[in-house]
């Protein structure tokens, strides 16, 4: 990143911040900050400056866009809105949306009343998907019997093997499965697939899950359900922790045409060995950080101690 550019994103980074604290009316103004930051940052940078510079996850980033792109020519019809209220909107057709606006009390209803009020309109205007057009932010708890894997899912990045499946089998016995995974209506796998393996292989009945959902904007690359269940399978391993954020975006270039990478088609252009290194160097660390929570388990330093020592390893973090 040239001196130009990087002085032109710390500005962006501090109104973003200011946003943040002010009104809901500042809503689209944030999320035109972030278009302008993204067409700035370089491969790979957009999703670590969202999370380390202004708080962002690459979802929120993405409402915060599309609202901005929905709603900029008419923002004084939503000024009194929030931001969930808002993303939940983006589910309206746009040659209703205005409307829809019009014609009901949006401020004073529920998210969970507004949320009913948009699927039945979804309703009358589409066919049925398996996918939900809003999210439902209650998680289900499901028999992992009923569940089945995505087609072929195992072809597009690495699952555990070894020692490193044995390690993971042995955290969900003694921990139990902390996330829950992302399934669709017809109990697709979107989310999570090892989990949902490590319970049938540890004899686990059930498992909670979210139903998946997609707003309208975000399906129109989609086909069908099968290419969306694919496309929401891909872009949930959109982790800057590992190879899969990598992985992830080579395959939405290949498959729904953006533009992550350089269009080469070649993989390691996008797995370079800077991101390997950089990868194993945070890889390193927080093994030190996991290392150091033992230690204090066990009662070989104590509660301070653990805290400088994590505190340290964080500024090495990369």
């Amino acid at each position: 990143m040239n001196g130009l550019i990087s002085n032109e994103i710390k500005e962006i980074e501090t109104n973003i911040i200011r946003l943040k604290r002010e009104t809901a009316e500042n809503i689209i103004q944030i999320g035109l900050e972030l278009s302008r930051a993204k067409d700035k940052l370089s491969h790979g940078e957009w999703g670590d400056w969202l999370r380390d510079k202004v708080d962002f996850s690459q979802r929120t980033a993405s409402t915060y866009m599309n609202i901005a792109k929905a709603f900029g020519s008419n923002s004084q019809a939503i000024s009194n809105l929030s931001v969930t209220k808002l993303g939940m909107l983006l589910d309206v057709p746009e040659d209703k949306r205005e409307n829809f606006i019009e014609e009901h009390n949006v401020k004073d209803m529920s998210t969970r009343e507004l949320k009913a009020v948009i699927k039945s309109a979804s309703d009358d205007s589409n066919g049925e998907s398996c996918i939900d057009y809003v999210r439902d932010v209650e998680s289900v708890d499901i028999d992992v019997d009923c569940l089945k894997p995505l087609p072929d899912h195992d072809k597009y990045f690495y699952g555990r093997k070894g020692k490193e499946w044995i390690e993971f089998l042995n955290s969900v016995e003694e921990y139990g499965i902390c996330q829950p995974i992302i399934i669709a209506r017809d109990n697709t796998i979107i989310s999570g697939h090892e989990r949902v393996r490590a319970c049938n292989d540890l004899g686990i009945p059930k498992i909670k899950a979210y139903y998946a959902a997609q707003d309208r904007e975000m399906r129109k690359d989609c086909k069908n359900d099968d290419e969306l269940k694919l496309k929401l399978f891909i872009t949930s391993n959109f982790t800057g922790r590992s190879t899969d954020m990598y992985i992830a975006e080579y395959w939405m270039d290949q498959l729904f045409g953006t533009s992550y990478g350089d269009g080469s088609g070649d993989i390691s252009h996008y797995l370079t060995d800077e991101v390997i290194d950089k990868l194993n160097h945070n890889r390193n660390v927080m093994l030190k950080i996991r290392e150091a929570v033992y230690r204090r388990q066990n009662d070989e330093i104590t509660d301070a101690q653990m805290d400088e020592e994590v505190a340290r390893l964080r500024k090495e973090y990369i």
